[in-house]
């Protein structure tokens, strides 16, 4: 197991030998508040590079953080290196606190015919025998990717694989919001919200579905890798449009206690674009069904319909 690098007991990444200890911190370190356990990178489709995403973590003064980046883990070393850069420097000993890391991914996959994502927590950097399952995630991704450029090369966008890389690093793992980034510093779009409204979201002329997992196979994967699945931002799944009726309650609480059976872990209740309505209720079944509560801006470093990072002050305990 590869251990976490220390800063004068300033900073530690975050290493739990067990999955009881690990979901035990991410429920009550989220109701704490200060934490944001869904982050994304340039190694899938975030603005900043690991380094910078942990620059911005000790800017916001958060206590604990997760790199979840789309089908890959990719990033997690240049988190661990940047920790042990602070670590060496010593930039803030004024802290009292030390700062927290949780190696983590998120999967794209179905149940039934709504695709959901599910935020895998790991005890180790490497977390053992999940590698096959993240390549098999990142190869339909690049199917899926391929298809697409041929539709919008049909559509007369003179667009190719190795534009999408130019949206983010070397080791980027692409996917729509490249080809929107593309469509917008070329001036056919005006962001990219406009570019999957009008061609890039499900139903436009360049959509292409992409061929996704079961979610039960998720859960088993994260599981057998020593990790825990939580349902990211369900919000946006339309199983909550209205979270002041018994009936929305009813039908939330049956979903996700099936889900629970399947291998379920926790629910991302704290999501950064989920009203308070809909956090105290997703807060409220998850404590019944006696699953993991998390917190997660789900930031990917620009100003777009992403919510910011979480900082030191964010807090949900006026939610429970």
């Amino acid at each position: 197991m590869t251990r976490a690098p220390k800063r004068d007991g300033v900073m530690r990444a975050m290493f739990h030998h067990s999955r009881e200890r690990l979901a035990e911190f991410l429920d009550t370190s989220s109701i704490q508040g200060g934490v944001d356990f869904h982050l994304h990178s340039t190694f899938s489709d975030g603005a900043q590079t690991p380094s910078e995403v942990v620059a911005d973590v000790v800017k916001n003064g958060l206590k604990a953080f997760a790199l979840t980046d789309h089908d890959t883990m990719e990033g997690i070393g240049e988190v661990v290196e940047a920790l042990n850069r602070l670590s060496r420097s010593n930039q803030d000993k004024e802290r009292e606190e030390s700062l927290l890391f949780v190696p983590g991914v998120e999967f794209s996959v179905m149940q039934d015919d709504c695709e959901i994502h599910v935020l895998g927590y790991f005890t180790e950097y490497d977390p053992p025998g999940i590698s096959a399952y993240i390549e098999e995630q990142a190869k339909s991704r690049e199917r899926r990717n391929l298809a697409m450029l041929e539709k919008l090369r049909s559509l007369g966008y003179d667009i190719c694989f190795d534009d999408l890389k130019r949206h983010g690093g070397a080791r980027t793992l692409p996917g729509r919001v490249h080809m929107a980034l593309w469509l917008v510093k070329h001036g056919h779009f005006r962001s990219v919200t406009h570019a999957f409204q009008e061609l890039l979201g499900v139903g436009k002329p360049a959509f292409v579905p992409r061929m996704r997992r079961p979610i039960s196979e998720a859960f088993c994967e994260i599981k057998r890798a020593g990790g825990l699945s939580v349902i990211a931002h369900p919000q946006q799944y339309g199983w909550m449009d209205h979270p002041e009726r018994p009936s929305t309650r009813e039908s939330l609480r049956k979903r996700i206690a099936q889900l629970a059976q399947d291998g379920l872990n926790g629910v991302e209740c704290f999501h950064g674009k989920a009203t308070p309505e809909e956090q105290r209720l997703l807060a409220d079944i998850t404590t019944e069904l006696g699953l993991i509560r998390t917190a997660g801006s789900d930031c990917h470093g620009r100003t777009d319909h992403h919510a910011p990072m979480y900082d030191r002050s964010t807090s949900f305990t006026h939610l429970i």
